[in-house]
């Protein structure tokens, strides 16, 4: 199973086309929010790919949950945008509730900042940015899961 996992596109989906169309048997995308409309671009798009999704802090008056706990081959990751849990200031809280709901990994954005990290039993991620990076090359994570085991990775263009 091979997950891509976007965030913070921001109107710009030119070079999340790019890396869909050169990973080879992508199972799931995930958008991590900011914004919405990318999605239903992508959607379009890749009409065979499902397509996971949460709204960001731009996404004003969306009708879709801030965050939620998907299962993807038995591994829980709860997807949020991050803004309600202080990512640009520090990683504690987004842990703490991570830990609380009892989940494998969280996936987050907001911060246009890719972050790797395992804590005990549990991975963060926060892909970065394929548009506005802060720190460098623009960037998105992938997620691999075979036999149980999962591989996560932070790769830029």
């Amino acid at each position: 199973m091979r997950v891509v996992v976007f965030s913070d596109t921001h109107g710009c989906i030119t070079k999340c086309i790019k890396v869909i169309d050169s990973i080879k048997n992508i199972d799931m995308i995930i958008h991590l929010g900011d914004i919405l409309k990318d999605v239903e671009d992508l959607k379009n798009l890749y009409p065979n790919i499902p397509i996971e999704y949460i709204m960001g802090n731009n996404d004003f008056f969306a009708q879709v949950p801030k965050d939620k706990i998907i299962t993807v081959q038995d591994k829980k990751i709860w997807i949020t945008h991050g803004h309600l849990y202080r990512v640009k200031h520090e990683y504690q809280t987004i842990l703490e509730k991570a830990k609380e709901r009892n989940v494998d990994g969280v996936l987050f954005g907001h911060t246009h900042e890719e972050y790797y990290k395992q804590y005990d039993d549990i991975f963060m991620l926060n892909p970065g940015s394929t548009t506005i990076p802060t720190n460098g090359d623009p960037s998105y994570g992938v997620i691999e899961i075979e036999d149980g085991k999962m591989g996560v990775s932070i790769c830029t263009l």
